[in-house]
């Protein structure tokens, strides 16, 4: 598969508008504040999608969120669709797969 075929197209919009490190805020007072580290963004069918990892723990897990608006107007959610999850932990496999070869 060639790079103009692949499912997902790579993105820095992130990173380029906050940094290596965003700093989540939990609106609904739950859990506390949390640093996360951006790993890999990609545009998948029009929609922003983020990979991150907690940036105080040894943990090597990372979680994907949708990113939607843009700088202060910039919203990090859970995607909730199951549908929605695999198709882009499918395009993650596959961007990750091309990086390695």
């Amino acid at each position: 598969m060639e790079r103009d075929q692949r499912l997902a197209k790579q993105l820095d919009r992130l990173e380029r508008e906050l940094g290596a490190e965003i700093i989540l805020v939990d609106e609904e007072g739950v859990d506390r504040d949390t640093r996360y580290r951006i790993l890999r963004e990609l545009d998948l069918g029009g929609k922003h999608y983020a990979v991150l990892q907690a940036a105080d723990v040894t943990e090597p897990e990372a979680y994907v969120f949708r990113v939607t608006g843009a700088g202060e107007n910039c919203r990090i959610e859970h995607i909730e669709d199951d549908t929605e999850w695999d198709q882009v932990a499918e395009a993650i496999d596959e961007m990750l797969y091309f990086d390695e070869t």
